[in-house]
């Protein structure tokens, strides 16, 4: 947990130095499987793909406008679901790129793709929702959303990306059948 709040922090100083980036652009950063990423096979373990994908949405928040509404108001971006689809192991040592962009939104929820890209082969993807918090209360996305500046308020995700989450709520209820 060290590292990931070391990471964190370094994201957050080092938005003074990068470019603000748009929300809805791609957002590339290129990492390395380190040592401690690994299991005993020398492979990265599944957990490090969620501890990677939240650095670069992290990464997101601090070089965009959402830093000014969300991090500076106190407010908490929180993940609400994920999926992943592991395709091949990334070994350790070795470099890869991860790749965000922003699938769309509803009213409550963000949707966000994140490729795990090698040498030009896709070797994971993963696709979240994530809703924003003040005082155990979600808030409108919408208002955020027109707060820093984004035109367009009504842009749905991808039909593929809201079906692979139309059912959290009946697995959470124990209706799993």
């Amino acid at each position: 947990m060290f590292y990931y709040w070391y990471r964190v922090s370094r994201i957050l100083l080092a938005r003074n130095f990068q470019k603000q980036v748009d929300i809805q652009t791609e957002l590339s950063r290129k990492f390395t499987v380190r040592l401690l990423d690994c299991d005993g096979m020398r492979v990265m373990t599944a957990s490090q793909y969620a501890a990677y994908m939240d650095f670069i949405r992290w990464e997101m928040i601090a070089r965009s406008r959402l830093y000014q509404e969300i991090v500076l108001k106190g407010l908490a971006p929180t993940l609400g679901s994920q999926k992943i689809i592991y395709r091949k192991p990334l070994k350790r040592w070795t470099s890869f790129t991860l790749k965000l962009r922003t699938a769309g939104w509803d009213e409550k929820w963000i949707y966000h793709i994140h490729q795990f890209e090698q040498k030009g082969e896709i070797k994971a993807v993963g696709v979240t929702k994530a809703l924003i918090w003040k005082k155990d209360k979600p808030q409108l996305l919408q208002h955020i959303l027109k707060k820093i500046g984004v035109q367009d308020l009504h842009n749905p995700p991808p039909d593929w990306v809201s079906h692979l989450f139309q059912h959290d709520g009946d697995i959470l209820s124990g209706r799993l059948e």
